[in-house]
């Protein structure tokens, strides 16, 4: 699995995956401060997908052995440092427990609002994301 890393038919299908879902997360965070809870809990769900594909992809490139699948492993690294997580060099895969740790944040603020009617932080009454129309 060294040369032909990339023309593998299942890294083929997972990297089509991941540009899918990529592109659903891009798509919503250009309405989703304005989304409703379930518009929420939805876009969790798909960032679990990636999260799971990312994690599965960048494993994949690690033990490849291929170089060029290494790079790619490290461009996902970094785009993971610039969202302000840490990563070890000596255990890359490690940034995806803190990415999960997030996500589940996430999960909890929304399952809060979901329960109370506002978000964590936020007074009763305050601003929540308005509710489809």
């Amino acid at each position: 699995m060294t040369e032909d890393f990339f023309s593998s038919p299942i890294v083929k299908e997972s990297i089509n995956e991941i540009v899918d879902l990529q592109n659903q997360v891009l798509l919503f965070s250009t309405f989703g401060e304005y989304s409703s809870i379930e518009q929420q809990r939805e876009n969790l769900e798909v960032l679990k997908k990636l999260h799971a594909k990312q994690k599965n992809m960048c494993f994949r490139c690690l033990i490849s052995g291929n170089e060029d699948a290494k790079l790619l492993m490290m461009e996902v690294i970094q785009h993971f440092e610039s969202f302000g997580h840490e990563v070890d060099l000596e255990n890359p895969m490690a940034v995806f427990d803190d990415v999960m740790e997030t996500l589940d944040q996430l999960e909890y603020e929304i399952t809060y609002c979901e329960m109370n009617g506002f978000f964590p932080g936020e007074e009763p009454g305050g601003e929540t994301p308005p509710h489809p129309m």
